[in-house]
């Protein structure tokens, strides 16, 4: 009898501790709380595991201004960089500026439009008067979207109380400037530049002579216009009777239809044997050497244009025009 119960007691402990390692092993395999409820509910640990963001921002300016003090001297702690000199780099000279003629050589200032497209806006060289009281200069502006350029000249006063380098460098709107031509810059013509350029200044400093430079984006330069500005009546005059001349006479003497042609002409300055005259060469592109049409001069008033020379380019031209120009020294 007493064998009989302790065999079935032995039958129970078996059982028992059965019943107990499934239950560790489940409990080990699936946790309800781990495994279910912390992906799908707002439990304890999906807290611990999944913070919620912190709203960093100031709530009052007392407290803006608490933080950006902290900032500021955090930024201080910055170190500054420090640099050696490396012994094998060569030392530059000092730039020398100098003052000197502005048309030397003579026709030589034009925009340079490469540049022009990547700055979108280019001032050209101030050029002073005779005088050392005024100075003119142009702004070009360029526009990628319709490929346009267009250009303003503006005439500026110096002050007259500063020595010339200092006047020139110092050179303020507060002095006095206004816009004496523009042009590209009143109507849209796609794909068509328009830029000026400061030819110089007359002997006596009453005139400005300039040329307007006009492209076309598929054929490249198209045509360059002659004007001069008078101080004393405040207007611009084009001096196309130039050009007109010049087509006359081709076509006249040599049967020669320059509109049938590219042709352009390249003013070089004021002639220094008559100043009241702009000196102008002309060239036709009439195969691969350009064709020399000859020099030319007109006045001012645009009343009479001359041919000069239908071989030559031997002429001299003023150079009235002052402008600063950076050299390095030897």
């Amino acid at each position: 009898m007493t064998r009989k119960i302790l065999k079935f007691f032995n039958i129970i402990v078996l059982i028992t501790c059965v019943i107990c390692s499934t239950a560790n092993s489940c409990a080990v395999a699936f946790d309800f709380k781990r495994d279910v409820a912390s992906k799908f509910f707002w439990t304890k640990s999906y807290k611990e595991k999944h913070p919620a963001p912190k709203n960093n921002m100031p709530k009052t300016m007392n407290e803006y201004y608490r933080e950006a003090n902290k900032a500021a001297e955090k930024a201080k702690e910055i170190p500054s960089p420090t640099f050696e000199k490396d012994e094998k780099l060569v030392d530059l000279p000092d730039p020398n500026i100098l003052l000197k003629k502005y048309n030397d050589p003579p026709g030589f200032y034009n925009i340079n439009l490469n540049n022009l497209k990547k700055s979108r806006k280019v001032n050209s060289i101030g050029v002073v008067s005779p005088n050392l009281d005024k100075m003119v200069y142009s702004t070009i502006y360029y526009y990628p979207s319709t490929k346009t350029a267009g250009s303003e000249l503006y005439l500026m006063n110096l002050d007259v109380n500063k020595n010339l380098q200092s006047r020139i460098e110092n050179a303020h709107v507060n002095h006095g400037k206004k816009v004496i031509h523009r042009t590209g810059m009143d109507a849209l013509e796609l794909d068509v530049q328009k830029t000026m350029t400061v030819l110089d200044w007359s002997e006596d400093g009453k005139k400005i002579a300039f040329k307007e430079k006009i492209s076309f984006t598929p054929d490249g330069l198209w045509k360059t216009n002659l004007l001069v500005y008078d101080m004393q009546t405040g207007k611009v005059k084009e001096l196309s009777e130039v050009r007109e001349a010049i087509k006359y006479y081709w076509r006249e003497n040599h049967e020669l239809y320059l509109n049938d042609y590219r042709w352009d002409i390249y003013p070089i300055g004021w002639d220094a044997l008559n100043p009241e005259r702009i000196i102008v060469f002309a060239y036709a592109s009439t195969g691969e050497k350009p064709k020399y049409l000859g020099a030319w001069s007109i006045d001012y008033h645009g009343d009479r244009a001359m041919l000069m020379s239908l071989t030559s380019t031997n002429f001299e031209v003023s150079q009235n025009g002052l402008c600063l120009r950076t050299e390095y020294k030897n």
